[in-house]
C-alpha cells in the first residue's frame, strides 16, 4: 500500500503544477473520518514560520497523542509537537517562508477507542510580498488618500490592513488599496502591516475545520506629516 508520505508528495506535487495560478486554485480539502476538529495555522513573516494545530474531537475534547505533519516542498515533511500533553495543540517553527503550497496531515486513536484522521489537505501558499508603497523612511501628506501597493507572488484569498491610525480593513488581494484621508492622520512614527491569506476548508473533518495560510509584511517607520 502507498505509505501516507507518498500521497502527500503527490498532492504537492499537482498543486505546484498549477504554481502560476491563484492561491486558492490550488487548495484540497483532502479526506477523513469525519469524526475530528481541526484549526490548523500556519502564521508567517518573511523571516520566520509558526505553525499551530488544534485538534478536538465530537464533543470538543482535546485530543492528545496525535501525529500531526505540515508539508511543504522547502521543507518536506514537519512533524509538530504537542504543547503541555494533553492540552490537544501541536506547534511548530521554521526559519523563513517558503515558496510551494502546504499540507496536512493528522492521524489520531480518540478516548473512545476509535481511529481518527485526516489526510492531504492542501493550502496554496501565497507567496511572501513586498510592499511598494509607501517606502520606508517615506514622508506622506496627512489627512490625504494614501495609495498602497504590493506584490502578489500568488493571488491570495484576501488580505488585512492596518496602521497604527487605520484598521484592520480587509480587501481582495489586487496589490492596490487606498487609505481614506480620514485614516491617514498625522504620526511620526508610522508602520504598515500587509498580510495576504489563504484557506481551506477540510472534507474529511467536523463541520469548522479549516488550513489558513498568513504571511505579513511591514514597513516602518515611514512620515504622516
Amino acid at each position: 500500500m502507498p505509505s501516507r508520505s507518498l500521497f502527500i508528495a503527490l498532492a504537492l506535487s499537482v498543486a505546484a503544477c498549477g504554481s502560476s495560478g491563484t492561491a486558492i486554485s490550488r487548495n484540497n480539502g483532502g479526506t477523513g473520518t469525519g469524526n475530528l476538529l481541526v484549526t490548523a495555522n500556519i502564521d508567517a513573516t518573511p523571516s520566520a514560520t509558526d505553525l499551530q494545530v488544534d485538534v478536538r474531537d465530537s464533543v470538543g475534547n482535546a485530543v492528545s497523542g496525535a501525529t500531526v505533519t505540515i508539508s511543504n516542498q522547502t521543507w518536506g515533511s514537519v512533524t509538530l509537537t504537542e504543547a503541555g500533553a494533553p492540552s490537544g495543540q501541536y506547534v511548530g517553527s521554521r526559519v523563513g517562508f517558503p515558496s510551494g503550497d502546504f499540507a496536512l496531515s493528522v492521524t489520531a486513536l480518540l478516548a473512545s477507542g476509535l481511529s481518527a484522521n485526516v489526510q492531504n489537505v492542501v493550502a496554496g501558499g501565497p507567496g511572501v510580498h513586498a510592499i511598494n508603497g509607501p517606502a520606508q523612511n517615506a514622508v506622506v501628506p496627512k489627512d490625504m488618500p494614501l495609495q498602497l501597493s504590493w506584490t502578489t507572488p500568488s493571488q491570495a484569498m484576501g488580505v488585512t490592513i492596518r496602521t497604527r491610525n487605520y484598521g484592520p480593513a480587509t480587501t481582495s488581494d489586487t496589490g492596490t488599496f487606498t487609505i481614506p484621508g480620514p485614516g491617514n492622520t498625522a504620526n511620526n512614527n508610522q508602520s504598515l502591516t500587509i498580510a495576504r491569506y489563504n484557506q481551506v476548508d477540510m472534507a474529511g473533518a467536523l463541520s469548522g475545520s479549516r488550513l489558513q495560510v498568513r504571511v505579513e509584511s511591514v514597513v516602518a517607520p515611514y512620515f504622516v506629516q
